[in-house]
């Protein structure tokens, strides 16, 4: 998993120098807000900033609103209409299981 997580990282940071070429102002703090939202989860999943898994869903969904943010930076960068976070598109949450029960059940 570390090797994963190491290379998604390096490919963020590829993608990011693009959007630094390439990307408006408004573009590149919404990148910065998406990678900073990113290593936060990266960090719990390596176990660098331990927490529960509540907090871990917390740091994902955060990562999911700084997703459509930059999206939608980027599309008025681009001069693309459509968004993805008006009325037509409800709020979702993330598709995880549920929290493990701490019993001998086998859940």
């Amino acid at each position: 998993m570390l090797a994963d997580v190491a290379a998604a990282s390096r490919s963020r940071g590829r993608a990011f120098e693009r959007i630094m070429l390439l990307g408006g102002d408004d573009v590149v703090e919404a990148a910065h807000d998406l990678n900073a939202a990113a290593l936060a989860v990266d960090w719990q999943a390596t176990g660098k900033t331990p927490d529960t898994l509540e907090a871990w869903r917390d740091r994902n969904r955060a990562t999911f609103r700084a997703i459509n943010a930059f999206h939608e930076a980027a599309r008025v960068d681009l001069g693309v209409s459509g968004n993805v976070t008006g009325e037509a598109h409800p709020a979702r949450d993330l598709l995880l299981p549920p929290a493990r029960r701490d019993n001998n059940a086998g859940t």
